[in-house]
């Protein structure tokens, strides 16, 4: 269990910097971004384009130290499952609203691949939280583990970076037959 407590940790650790560092990087492109989620009040566009950033880069450090690891899945799990209602809410306003979520430059509306991915993500924290609480946080490392949920970490974590990218790929597959 300790071996996918790792993989559930180091995911979301590299899903959540590279998304808060993405926003932080290009904080006007971000803050336009949010202009176009119109349900979002105005008001509370400025602040949630400092928030954001900064709630990703906490819950990545909280995941990073042992003593917060629990903290770091729960926190984790409430933002992807925010994420999560953002990508609904923006879908099935037929919004054409996309997702700036890791600086991509595409711009594919908010839709199922973003569902999909923020749902992903939010059991991933869910999980290693029940993990975490049942079996404890102590992770007794071995080299083939380690280089495992590193493996799979990261390919987990091009996957969600990356999904714009797939979806414009897909869209524009079947919008061709």
């Amino acid at each position: 269990m300790s071996d996918l407590l790792l993989v559930c940790r180091l995911t979301l650790i590299c899903v959540l910097a590279v998304a808060g560092l993405a926003k932080l990087r290009d904080r006007r492109r971000f803050a336009t971004a949010l202009g176009d989620l119109t349900y979002l009040p105005a008001a509370a566009r400025p602040a949630l384009a400092v928030l954001m950033p900064a709630a990703e880069l906490i819950a990545a450090v909280l995941l990073a130290l042992p003593r917060t690891l629990t903290a770091g899945l729960a926190v984790s799990a409430a933002l992807c499952a925010a994420f999560s209602a953002v990508a609904v809410t923006t879908m099935l306003r037929r919004s054409s609203a996309g997702c700036p979520c890791f600086g991509s430059r595409t711009t594919v509306p908010m839709g199922p691949w973003h569902v999909a991915r923020n749902a992903t993500l939010t059991v991933l924290a869910l999980l290693g939280g029940a993990i975490a609480l049942t079996h404890g946080t102590t992770t007794p490392l071995n080299a083939p583990a380690l280089v495992l949920a590193a493996a799979v970490a990261v390919y987990l974590t091009a996957f969600a970076v990356f999904t714009d990218d797939l979806a414009s790929f897909f869209s524009a597959r079947t919008g061709q037959r």
